[in-house]
């Protein structure tokens, strides 16, 4: 298994404060859990096709990449960086997010 660089909720909450339009946050779920529930002004990619997209996304910003629990962030994490991204796998996910959170239509 690969290893990516991980931050805390916490940790993503400062970076995003502290750095906004500067960071991006990247839901790469499937587009009904992204439907049901997300991260307020989050960027949705879903992981099958991220590997189309990706090179829609600006080298610029930091990436902080989330799924449902982090595994398939942790993948698209480690590929993001493969091509020289600034990305970071949001530890523990969407469930483990404890600040506001979004649900229906956007």
């Amino acid at each position: 298994m690969f290893s990516v660089p991980e931050v805390t909720p916490e940790e993503a909450k400062k970076i995003l404060e502290e750095e906004g339009d500067k960071v991006v946050l990247l839901d790469v779920r499937t587009p009904p859990e992204h439907f049901q529930l997300r991260i307020p002004n989050s960027l949705f990619i879903p992981l099958d096709e991220l590997r189309f997209k990706y090179n829609e996304l600006p080298k610029d910003k930091k990436y902080i990449v989330y799924c449902r629990s982090g595994e398939r962030s942790a993948f698209a994490t480690y590929f993001l960086r493969q091509l020289g991204y600034e990305a970071y796998n949001l530890a523990g996910g969407i469930i483990t997010w404890p600040y506001e959170k979004e649900s229906g239509a956007a």
